[in-house]
């Protein structure tokens, strides 16, 4: 062929599937948005990681990562809240003392709730904690306090199951459920948390957990049993602020 020919024009075959071309031609276009995206994220941003990460998932239709194996979500999830830091010592707690089932907690919008068994604290009909808590209580305390006093407050709940009681000391479940609270109040106090931080408040049983009874008025002792307890709310103060303004 001299210098002055054309080169030949080959065309393509008719009969040439080349349907691999609309794959081939997504999978690098998803591949330069992910390089692009990931030095957009080279900032620790989450939200463009988990973007990146998703718009991979659909083009290669495989399940998206999970916090093991995203490094920007585990960063994330070595920030620890205080209020999380003081949920993880309790559990440790409840372990420690064998106190699963009898003590719990959970975290609300306000802050950290804690849930006592009334069976766990005193014996029935009356309000003076167990000389077996007392040791639990004090790890409680030790907890409270060490999220500081000027950021919570202590909110301690008494609650009753709907078995009315009339006695000298006691003429109604409010009275009982109402001692119940201030007694494990003070000593918290004595225990250290500041009484500018602690409330007491009764609600006897009108604030169930679960039902007292069933549909045909038959009691439920276990759902009884249940209700009977003591809620030892932290609040955040700042939560509690947010919450009201909403």
């Amino acid at each position: 062929m001299s210098d002055d020919e054309a080169p030949p024009i080959y065309d393509s075959d008719p009969n040439e599937d080349t349907s691999w071309l609309v794959t081939y031609g997504d999978m690098v276009t998803l591949l330069m948005v992910f390089f692009v995206l990931m030095f957009s994220a080279s900032k620790i941003n989450e939200e463009k990681y988990d973007m990146v990460a998703q718009s991979i998932s659909q083009g290669f239709d495989s399940p998206g990562p999970d916090a093991s194996t995203n490094p920007i979500s585990a960063a994330s999830q070595a920030t620890v809240s205080p209020l999380q830091e003081a949920r993880a010592k309790f559990d440790e707690l409840v372990t420690e003392k064998g106190l699963q089932g009898q003590m719990s907690a959970s975290l609300s919008p306000y802050g950290l709730k804690i849930e006592l068994s009334s069976g766990a604290l005193f014996n029935s009909g009356s309000a003076t904690v167990k000389g077996t808590m007392q040791s639990s209580l004090v790890g409680l305390s030790d907890i409270i306090q060490g999220l500081g006093d000027e950021d919570y407050i202590v909110e301690v709940e008494g609650h009753t199951d709907n078995v009315p009681i009339s006695t000298l000391k006691f003429p109604s479940n409010w009275e009982l459920s109402s001692l119940r609270a201030v007694n494990v109040a003070r000593l918290f106090e004595a225990m250290g948390v500041s009484k500018n931080q602690l409330s007491a408040i009764a609600y006897a049983d009108t604030r169930p957990k679960v039902p007292n009874v069933s549909a045909d008025g038959a009691p439920l002792p276990t759902n009884q049993a249940t209700n009977r307890r003591v809620v030892v709310h932290v609040k955040s103060l700042s939560e509690v602020s947010n919450n009201d303004l909403n």
